[in-house]
């Protein structure tokens, strides 16, 4: 049965437009674990638009499943996280000029030794996982930089206008878990998933955790988050007949 991370990135951003003290993601955490999640999801950008230190801190404070922390290997994150000590560290390829902050790590062209940051948080006892395309080739790269895990960006699936375009994704994405699993990496999916997409890829069988953070964020808006947050965690738990 796949796990469930709740992204709580939406908490921040809403925070940000008035710049004021609440919305407070450390609170939504707690909600969502009282709601069934199995971990929790936060990302630190270099500019740190959204989600403070602070947030990072606290969170770990009150967490009481997994927490993933997505980020660039800045080196002053890479200093901070090391002494946070998250469940996990998902690296993201960093763009400090960019709009769009972060993208998937592609080992082909990345110009950092992810060895030595993968062996300098294992040494401390964090899992590390690598935001990467749904590419057989970037799996295995993963696998032998010594990763823990693998978040495979669903953005081509979940944002596709064909059912065809979809299917396509999907079975990349399908080859692409198959591969992690071979190689002996948890598979976690991520990026677009909603409670009207997620059913095929929990169908795939080969998902280990899900991260979802905007569906359920705009969702508990309407319904509030314990509930939102239990209404996508039974998505993941029905029997494949009642789907």
């Amino acid at each position: 049965m796949p796990l469930l991370s709740v992204n709580v990135d939406m908490v921040a951003a809403t925070r940000e437009l008035r710049r004021l003290p609440e919305p407070d993601p450390a609170q939504a955490a707690v909600l969502a674990e009282l709601g069934g999640t199995d971990g929790l999801a936060i990302q630190l950008r270099r500019d740190r638009k959204y989600v403070r230190d602070r947030d990072l801190y606290i969170l770990k404070g009150v967490s009481k499943t997994r927490l993933t922390l997505e980020m660039p290997p800045a080196d002053d994150i890479i200093e901070k996280a090391l002494e946070v000590k998250p469940w996990m560290i998902t690296l993201v390829a960093d763009h400090a000029d960019s709009t769009n902050p972060v993208s998937t790590i592609d080992f082909d062209s990345a110009p950092v030794d992810f060895s030595d940051i993968v062996a300098r948080f294992k040494a401390v006892g964090v899992n590390v996982g690598f935001f990467v395309e749904p590419d057989t080739d970037q799996i295995k790269a993963a696998a032998k930089a010594d990763a823990t895990a693998v978040l495979i960006n669903c953005a081509g699936y979940t944002g596709a206008r064909t059912l065809e375009e979809a299917q396509s994704e999907l079975d990349s994405i399908d080859k692409a878990a198959q591969t992690g699993a071979k190689n002996g990496l948890e598979v976690h999916c991520g990026r677009g998933i909603t409670y009207k997409n997620i059913t095929p890829l929990v169908e795939l069988g080969n998902i280990d955790e899900f991260v979802v953070g905007h569906a359920i964020c705009a969702r508990a808006m309407l319904v509030g988050f314990e509930r939102a947050v239990r209404e996508m965690a039974e998505l993941l738990r029905l029997p494949t007949e009642t789907r």
